[in-house]
């Protein structure tokens, strides 16, 4: 392993002399800071190689697989794109039962209208659509390997998910052929398309998972909710029994947990409490106590429950994604330490930060101000970092240097740097331009002014 990594042949001279600055080509081939810099810059991107491949001695040939598949990853998200397109393109089973009016009636149907495809169609749609995922699906294999992906249980889920979408695909493809069954009560593969998009998009998996974690939180806050509400509603109804209100409105325990209900939610209230609000001004009492109550102190607790749920959850998820920052990191710091000493040197952290610039577009830093971030950060004044402050370095460089703007594509046309557009620039940044615009608007308002008074 040590000789993969920390080796320089011919080979890297070559390398080195041509120039490296992509991240595959630098982990395979580069020197050890060109190494660092792209492990770094995965670091930064919060993802990469398994944490188990790191130290492995297959290593080159995992991060080669990798990054051929993260190139891909415009063609992965275009087809599960197009895995959910395809639920608004598919014409539904039941469609089948109405002759007339059709599905295609936007009059009757909410969703009439829209390119349905023909049954033939949908399947090839979905053939090729599931044949793109099939290939996104087991290709981390080639770089986890078998032993890695077998064990993520999100990579099992999605295998189980893929197997039941190609199911349900090839009996439906019965289901069309004449020699078939006639008959197909549902589809389970609209949902299960749901179910890949998601598994599939980090920021939805994510947040799932934040939120199946604050599942027990939520069931709790809600029967705290239905505990105060049936309560209410007993009061109420015992209270009401025998008044206008009780007649009218609350008739039955039910009845009136429905209208308490409605009350709680704001929604059309006065309907519940006025017949009562007529007989007696008093009965307004327990109204203004519930929506007290209700409203403005159970609603907000169970926020408040709710929020500091979410931000456990939040606080678990970010611990994760920083012990892999971390791991990539130390590997970094592994590299750029050849001699085993357990710091870098202002020289080495130096050589880093310019082979960064290589891999991120950070704005063009001096060595002076490089200088400056090191003798900033170094907590322990020793003109060296241990693995802690350089971890604390990264993560500064992640924060204070953002990625620059992309270059508009309108200075990519030759009109853009002429003479006549630089003076229209320079005419529309002076106040002048202003002021004629708010002069148009004055005269447009004149104008419309004018134009009805004389109608």
């Amino acid at each position: 392993m040590e000789p993969l990594l920390r080796g320089e042949g011919s080979g890297g001279r070559r390398d080195h002399a041509r120039g490296i600055f992509r991240r595959s080509d630098a982990i395979t081939y580069g020197s050890n800071y060109e190494k660092a810099a792209a492990l770094v810059d995965l670091a930064e991107d919060g993802v990469g190689l398994p944490e188990q491949i790191l130290d492995s001695s297959s290593f080159q040939s995992s991060s080669r697989y990798y990054f051929i598949f993260i190139k891909c990853n415009i063609m992965w998200s275009l087809a599960y794109f197009a895995l959910i397109v395809l639920n608004f393109l598919e014409r539904p089973l039941w469609c089948e039962n109405y002759t007339k009016p059709s599905c295609s009636d936007r009059e009757y149907f909410f969703l009439g209208q829209l390119p349905y495809l023909t049954n033939a169609e949908c399947l090839i749609y979905e053939g090729l659509t599931v044949v793109v995922l099939i290939i996104h699906t087991f290709f981390p294999i080639s770089y986890e390997g078998s032993r890695i992906y077998w064990r993520n249980a999100i990579n099992l889920l999605k295998v189980f998910c893929l197997l039941v979408l190609i199911a349900d695909m090839l009996v439906y493809a019965i289901y069309l052929s004449p020699a078939a069954f006639d008959f197909l009560p549902f589809r389970v593969a609209p949902y299960i398309r749901v179910i890949l998009f998601i598994l599939n998009i980090r920021e939805l998996r994510e947040t799932i998972t934040i939120l199946s974690g604050m599942v027990g939180t939520y069931l709790n806050v809600l029967a705290l909710g239905l505990l105060f509400l049936l309560f209410a509603s007993w009061v109420a109804y015992v209270m009401f029994e025998d008044t206008i209100q009780g007649k009218t409105v609350f008739t039955s325990y039910g009845a009136t947990l429905y209208q308490i209900f409605v009350l709680f939610t704001t929604s059309n209230n006065p309907d519940v409490w006025v017949p009562a609000y007529k007989a007696s001004r008093w009965y307004c009492l327990y109204f203004i106590i519930f929506v007290l109550l209700g409203v403005y102190f159970v609603t907000n607790l169970v926020l408040a429950v709710v929020y500091d749920s979410f931000k456990s959850e939040l606080v678990k998820q970010v611990f994760e994604m920083d012990r892999m920052r971390r791991a990539m990191l130390e590997k970094a710091f592994n590299l750029l330490d050849t001699h085993s000493t357990g710091y870098l040197n202002k020289d080495q952290c130096i050589r880093l930060f310019e082979e960064l610039n290589k891999y991120r577009t950070l704005p063009k830093i001096t060595k002076e101000e490089f200088e400056l971030i090191f003798d900033e950060l170094d907590d322990s004044r020793d003109v060296k970092l241990n693995k802690d402050e350089f971890a604390d370095i990264c993560h500064a460089i992640a924060l204070k240097f953002q990625k620059e703007d992309s270059i508009s594509y309108f200075e990519y046309l030759p009109f853009y740097n002429s003479p006549t557009s630089k003076h229209l620039k320079e005419f529309v940044k002076r106040p002048i331009f202003g002021y004629l615009v708010s002069f148009l608007l004055v005269l447009n308002l004149v104008a419309v002014i004018i134009e009805t008074t004389l109608l």
